[in-house]
């Protein structure tokens, strides 16, 4: 849409990013010690920028008898405190720049999926520097153009809206090439709608929560309705385990793109067309810090640093995700950027039980691909129990529910009981997102 490219691309100008772009577009393509070096300038740069501006790393350095000059490498890193959520909240003047005017910062905030929404501030060289990214992140996209339509089934409300005018619609595709969809609502209606308009404007890339574009998946595939061509779909805001990705990708015909990011620190992660999940390291400093009861040995919590956000800067923040470390080979893409093997899901959705394991979220989703149930969610309860939640089902009898927990005691522990309770409906999360693995320790038995 002519329109839309020529809207974006003056909009991308008088921000400032289309030149930062071109610097993206070709330090992705620098070898991995020459962008390790950048990222290592930008933290030395943001570490004394925080300890002479910043009162809560002012206090945190001199008690730890540090000074930014002593952080040489990678492990010296270490000395400083991790950054939780509850640090923040307790002391949230204090990590804001005495530079900064919050008049002109951007207030920003979690969707409070796992916990208490966080609340913070962004200054516009994090804006810039998020965009810039962004849009680079499309190119990984094979066939991509910059300025190419999109579609879009999210579901948080404060960036899309639950319903559209004919007006409205028009005018964001227009100015944005988007043709957007509210997640929270996916009624057969507004599936037919959503489909209807896409095959009108065809857009060339569609961006969704993985649950609501599976969704749509199978009512494209129950309904033998069509979606014009793409080039591809990215997924983003929830995890999506490798069945359902060649499932969507195998009714949509393109190739699937795993984003990953969030709300404090933009797009983290972008994978490329050879299946590499790079991460946007000019823009954060990564660092995997191994689970002690992983028995695996692969998972690592990402503890990260956001570059370029001077105004509240987040030095080793928990982020309270689960991933496991890239290999050190190169992409055949080309690209120097590190890589993420894989992006496993919330610390809360592993499983820690008595006997000392520890099991990740995507053994037991793994698992259920081979069972006809649509909706379900497992529940740690306790420290020996786990609780599967079914959404009711004509097709859901006892000996298929005794068939899944047969399959399922092969891979829990001994000291592990579990059970199945059907449920009316299985809810979102307030941002539209669904969490199939969750740990609620000290919930009584529902059976």
């Amino acid at each position: 849409m002519i329109t839309s490219k020529i809207y974006r691309s003056l909009s991308n100008k008088k921000a400032g990013i289309s030149q930062l772009l071109q610097r993206y577009y070709s330090s992705q393509y620098q070898s991995r010690g020459e962008i390790e070096e950048l990222q290592w300038e930008k933290l030395i740069s943001l570490l004394m920028y925080s300890f002479e501006n910043i009162p809560y790393y002012k206090k945190v350095f001199n008690k730890c008898g540090l000074h930014p000059k002593q952080i040489k490498k990678p492990s010296d890193l270490k000395k400083i405190p991790i950054l939780t959520k509850d640090i923040i909240r307790a002391n949230f003047d204090d990590l804001i720049s005495v530079k900064a005017d919050r008049n002109n910062l951007i207030k920003n905030s979690t969707g409070g999926s796992s916990g208490a929404p966080l609340q913070l501030y962004q200054d516009q060289n994090f804006r810039i520097h998020t965009n810039a990214a962004r849009i680079r992140g499309w190119q990984f996209v094979k066939g991509y153009n910059l300025g190419d339509t999109y579609a879009l089934l999210w579901g948080a409300d404060r960036d899309i809206k639950s319903n559209y005018s004919l007006g409205e619609r028009l005018s964001v595709y227009f100015k944005y090439g988007e043709i957007p969809m509210n997640a929270f609502n996916l009624s057969k209606e507004r599936k037919l709608e959503f489909i209807r308009w896409c095959n009108v404007l065809r857009p060339q890339i569609l961006r969704a929560y993985v649950t609501a574009v599976k969704d749509l998946a199978k009512f494209l595939e129950e309904t033998g309705s069509s979606f014009p061509p793409l080039k591809g779909v990215v997924f983003g805001a929830e995890t999506v385990d490798a069945h359902t990705k060649k499932y969507i990708e195998k009714i949509f015909n393109t190739k699937g793109y795993i984003s990953y990011g969030c709300r404090e620190l933009g797009l983290l992660a972008m994978e490329c067309s050879e299946g590499c999940l790079h991460q946007i390291a000019e823009n954060h400093y990564f660092e995997f810090v191994p689970l002690k009861k992983d028995i695996s040995n692969e998972m690592s919590e990402l503890i990260i640093t956001n570059l370029h956000n001077y105004a509240m800067p987040f030095i080793r923040y928990q982020i309270g995700d689960i991933g496991v470390k890239g290999k050190d080979a190169p992409c055949k893409c080309g690209r120097g950027l590190p890589t993420i093997e894989r992006i496993i899901g919330r610390t809360t959705e592993v499983f820690y039980f008595s006997d000392g394991s520890a099991i990740p979220g995507e053994m037991f989703i793994h698992i259920m691909k081979d069972f006809p149930v649509a909706r379900y969610q497992f529940a740690q309860t306790a420290s020996d129990r786990v609780v599967l939640r079914i959404q009711k089902n004509k097709d859901i009898n006892h000996e298929l529910k005794q068939k899944i927990l047969r399959k399922y005691k092969e891979y829990l522990p001994e000291v592990v009981s579990m059970e199945i309770v059907e449920k009316d409906t299985i809810e979102k999360t307030i941002t539209g997102k669904f969490r199939f693995v969750k740990v609620e320790m000290g919930k009584p038995s529902e059976s």
